[in-house]
């Protein structure tokens, strides 16, 4: 929150849009306080209640009283009053680290607690401060921007027992998805038979349909189910207590045994905290919420806030859905319910819509719609059209380009193989030809030793021949003498 608040600061651009503000926003930015609590806190000044005593560690009673009253209801077929032990915090993050250190302390359970996925850092870091395992289990769908019950559920299934499970009644945050309640009771029977610590956040109590007691049903129906439900109640959206901001951690639990000695530790988890918590916002709210006269008038506020609301996503919806016909699938914005809800763009988107439009949104690309009057509602959908439809054209022209380098690489890997043949063609030819050549030259080889034997069988025939005929010669030679002698002699005879 304070890296947004402060780019917006830097921001210079004179048609910037802080859509990260908590509460309902007047159209110069300042928080809207309802008429009921301006006539108490105007009541309260006059009375010098700025000056009151501080209040216990566990706040004040009345406070406590009327706002369980509010949050539970007044059937105590549902829940038993005396059953459940409440103590007074500050904020919402206040009452998670209040809640969150009392679960953490809790020696028969394991430190595990499941979060919504995407949910802030605030209630992240606030948890993990307090002693809890963050885990998380699958709740925002982000091809349909429904909630993911099939995935919530199976998530939840492998939690080990005792874990809790962080549930937001009247609107998540940062989506503003809520479980219709159908699903609420579906969960219910998965937290009794899996043995689960509801760890429940009710913040835009009647901001929903208009009806508190119609958006803190599944609350109820909690309590009534006897599970062990931790919540943590806070009044600043529909009381615009922000600069004083009461709420409420209350437990239910089986017995008033058991509830006194939860009350004692409450209570020692908050002395840790802070030893008196602000009895201005305590004061407010409990007059609002206790007055005969101040209540209805305060109901019918809540109604036209919660209508306020309504208007907002339908305005929006109608905008990006039909006036600019902006792609995307944006049934989404009808859907959520509370003070947020989320763009369901790519996260290069939203960033554009800061950096481009000027648009500083909340991390998750979520939207607090209470900053949103008629024509920042234009602005900003204009400015969505605008990043979605530049996003498509780079999306488009980065396929394109994506697309023409495979058709390159493929022509390239296409002429690399017909290389490839073709070299190995040639690699064949030239040793069949040299396998030709080596088969022709020992063809001449064996020709030439043939020749050469031929000759040697020749000149060797003719030289047995020459011996033979020298030989005959010398025979008769030696005839011939023989024949000269043998006359000689015959001569000398006579």
């Amino acid at each position: 929150m304070t890296r947004i608040a402060n780019a917006y600061e830097e921001d210079v651009a004179p048609t910037k849009i802080n859509l990260s503000l908590p509460g309902f926003r007047e159209d110069e930015g300042k928080i809207f306080v309802p008429p009921t609590v301006r006539y108490v806190e105007k009541q309260m000044r006059n009375e010098s209640m700025l000056a009151a005593e501080a209040l216990p560690v566990w706040g004040d009673d009345k406070f406590l009283e009327a706002g369980i009253k509010f949050a539970y209801g007044t059937d105590e077929k549902r829940y038993r009053r005396d059953h459940v032990s409440a103590v007074q915090a500050i904020s919402l993050t206040g009452a998670l680290r209040l809640a969150g250190t009392f679960l953490s302390r809790i020696p028969s359970r394991g430190r595990q607690v499941y979060l919504p996925s995407p949910s802030t850092d605030e209630e992240t870091r606030t948890l993990r401060d307090a002693g809890l395992e963050i885990r998380y289990y699958r709740f925002l769908d982000r091809k349909t921007g429904n909630v993911d019950f099939d995935g919530l559920r199976e998530d939840i299934l492998t939690a080990p027992e005792r874990s809790a499970i962080l549930l937001f009644v009247t609107g998540s945050m940062p989506t503003g998805l809520d479980l219709s309640l159908t699903q609420w009771k579906s969960l219910i029977t998965l937290l009794h038979q899996r043995n689960l610590i509801p760890l429940v956040v009710m913040a835009f109590q009647g901001l929903v349909t208009g009806d508190p007691s119609q958006d803190a049903e599944p609350l109820r129906l909690m309590a009534h189910e006897g599970l062990p439900v931790v919540l943590c109640q806070i009044f600043d959206a529909t009381m615009g207590l922000y600069a004083d901001s009461p709420s409420i951690v209350s437990i239910v639990t089986q017995s008033e045994e058991s509830k006194e000695r939860v009350d004692g530790q409450l209570r020692g988890v908050a002395r840790g905290l802070y030893l008196h918590p602000s009895p201005w916002g305590a004061f407010v709210a409990r007059a609002i919420l206790s007055d005969s006269k101040l209540h209805p008038a305060w109901l019918v506020e809540i109604k036209a806030m919660s209508d306020r609301l309504r208007s907002v996503r339908e305005k929006l919806y109608d905008l990006l859905a039909t006036k600019f016909k902006t792609p995307g699938t944006w049934s989404h914005i009808k859907k959520s319910v509370g003070m947020y809800c989320t763009t369901l763009l790519p996260p290069a988107v939203n960033d554009s819509l800061t950096l481009k439009r000027h648009i500083h949104l909340l991390p998750h690309g979520s939207i607090s719609l209470g900053t949103l009057n008629s024509p920042k509602i234009e602005a900003l959908a204009r400015a969505i059209d605008s990043v979605v439809l530049a996003y498509n054209r780079e999306l488009e022209e980065a396929q394109a380009q994506q697309l023409a380098m495979q058709i390159a690489l493929a022509a390239a890997r296409e002429a690399a193989a017909r290389e490839e043949e073709e070299a190995e063609a040639q690699a064949a030819e030239d040793e069949d030809r040299m396998l030709l050549e080596q088969d022709l030259a020992s063809a001449i080889e064996a020709q030439t030793r043939a020749e050469e034997d031929e000759r040697r069988r020749e000149e060797e025939e003719k030289g047995l021949e020459e011996a033979v005929r020298r030989a005959a010669e010398r025979a008769e030679t030696a005839r011939a003498a023989e024949a000269i002698l043998a006359s000689i002699t015959a001569g000398h005879a006579f």
